[in-house]
């Protein structure tokens, strides 16, 4: 399920239900999980553009690999949670783009989010041929 409810047009916005197998013996969310739903919200941001990571490799000849993440864990997500996956590209190289992406959710009794983990990727445009750096398209950019 997405939403784009940002009123920022470079922001994203992902949702995604906690379920049993993102959960570890305690109950929590477990902490490789992060990378694997900020994962799928990256997956969706290129579906509402009409792209996948297929098509940019057939068609556009480029790939996109994390060169350097960093993550932050503030409070544990629990089964049944819905997190707000937030994407945002904070900064635009010509061959790498630095994206924030934060896992949020709602209070009890409340419309306020509570972030509960954070990561900032560092993402390169490839060209599949060469395997070298290749400059972003601006296309991927634009916003409707």
């Amino acid at each position: 399920m997405t939403t784009n409810i940002n009123p920022d047009p470079s922001a994203f916005t992902y949702i995604h239900r906690v379920c049993y197998s993102d959960t570890d013996a305690a109950g929590f969310v477990y902490h490789g999980r992060y990378l694997e739903i900020f994962e799928r919200s990256r997956a969706e941001w290129l579906a509402q553009r009409g792209l996948s990571p297929t098509k940019l490799m057939n068609e556009f000849d480029i790939v996109m690999p994390i060169r350097e993440l960093t993550m932050n864990f503030y409070k544990p997500g629990r089964l049944d949670d819905l997190l707000h996956i937030n994407q945002v590209i904070e900064h635009r190289g010509r061959t790498q783009v630095t994206a924030k992406q934060t896992a949020q959710r709602k209070l009890l009794d409340s419309e306020e989010l509570q972030v509960i983990a954070s990561a900032v990727l560092h993402i390169v445009c490839v060209d599949t041929n060469t395997l070298k750096p290749k400059a972003w398209p601006d296309w991927l950019f634009l916003t409707e």
